[in-house]
């Protein structure tokens, strides 16, 4: 199975679009099909209604015509995502140069969803509470936004697990500590589930690179650079019970537990925006730390602790507000909220997400390394970027 997917691009006579088909259902291990469509004129796609689909938009401007109570189209501008369940039948008009991820399920017993949800990076933006961001989490390394959630209701893998889907943009590495080989990088190890990325906008230098078993703590031996561009996909594919697993014994715990999808990615002198699938689905707010090879802790582990408890309750509330305003601006009916318990809701969370992010800004250019500089169009404040 391939760790490096280039975008296979094909046109069918009359259709106004080009199609890369990314993943298999049959092949891969998330058990789901993802295609990206590009429209090189103005035309439609009808979705298999039988079936899930979550559809991402990336450029250009799109209008989503769905059967019941949306009788009008829904805006799909650039960053704005949903989630379509089974039985709508649903027609996707595009303008020239409109260009979207999908991601579909095989059949219906994979689409967790029974509703429609849309998700406007405005408003995931303003998805914090207090000193803890819920949705936009910017870090030294990139800023992750966390479109859909394990609690959110979409999509399943084909193992059963809530899968989630993220708006991923990794800076510039300068700055930030060095790997063995005295380079700068970000190093990540996913051991408790696989991590499909599609990048679409690279600038700059980008390289990804996957460790070769086994894994060791010093001294890995890895596989060559892999260059990335807006046309390429990285797939951590070394999944639970694959030939890949290694499983060790903690040696302080005496519990058994699993290295897989160890891997360093490198940029330079610019950013890589990609989008993030993982199965199954992250939880709660992960600590990363520059370093150190970061990873998402397991479910099991996270969902009976209070952090996670005290983390579900708050973003129930902006999950209200989130969704409220995301399908209100998509029908032109926004006007209608302001002043609403949601939009003071928005203005909170705004306000919110713009301490967190002065205080990480702040800390960045007391320590000396210049990441405060890399980050900085990156702000929420900087609305072109989100």
């Amino acid at each position: 199975m391939e760790k490096l997917i280039r975008n296979d691009w094909s046109r069918k006579s009359g259709e106004p679009f080009f199609r890369a088909r990314i993943l298999h259902h049959d092949i891969h291990p998330e058990g789901l099909d993802v295609d990206r469509i590009r429209f090189c004129e103005s035309g439609s796609l009808a979705l298999e209604d039988k079936v899930g689909h979550l559809i991402s938009m990336l450029r250009g401007m799109g209008r989503l015509y769905l059967n019941g109570d949306h009788k009008q189209p829904l805006n799909m501008p650039a960053r704005v995502h949903a989630y379509i369940p089974p039985g709508s039948e649903c027609v996707l008009e595009a303008e020239p140069e409109t260009e979207f991820i999908c991601i579909s399920s095989p059949s219906s017993s994979q689409a967790r969803g029974k509703k429609l949800v849309l998700r406007d990076e405005t408003y995931l933006a303003a998805c914090a509470s207090e000193s803890q961001s819920l949705r936009w989490i910017l870090t030294p390394q990139y800023l992750s936004r966390r479109i859909f959630l394990h609690h959110d209701q979409t999509l399943l893998s084909k193992a059963g697990n809530p899968i989630s889907l993220f708006h991923t943009t990794m800076f510039d590495v300068s700055g930030l500590p060095q790997n063995e080989e005295g380079e700068s990088v970000f190093k990540m190890s996913y051991n408790s589930r696989t991590e499909v990325n599609f990048c679409y906008d690279v600038k700059g230098i980008a390289r990804v690179r996957m460790a070769q078993h086994p894994y060791h703590s010093s001294k890995q031996i890895w596989n060559p650079w892999l260059t990335l561009d807006g046309d390429s996909t990285y797939h951590l594919n070394e999944a639970a019970g694959g030939p890949e697993e290694e499983c060790i014994l903690d040696v302080e715990t005496q519990t058994p537990t699993t290295w897989r999808n160890k891997h360093e990615v490198v940029i330079l002198e610019g950013y890589v925006s990609l989008f993030c699938l993982f199965d199954p689905a992250p939880i709660g707010i992960e600590q990363h730390q520059p370093g150190e090879y970061t990873d998402y802790e397991p479910l099991s582990q996270v969902i009976k602790t209070k952090s996670y408890e005290i983390f579900s309750n708050e973003i129930t509330r902006y999950d209200e507000m989130l969704d409220a305003l995301s399908m209100a601006k998509a029908t032109n009916k926004l006007q209608a909220l302001k002043g609403t318990h949601v939009w003071t809701l928005y203005l909170q969370g705004r306000k919110a997400q713009a301490a967190i992010e002065n205080r990480l800004i702040n800390s960045l250019a007391s320590e000396g390394n210049g990441r405060e500089r890399v980050l900085a169009r990156w702000l929420t404040c900087c609305d072109s970027n989100h």
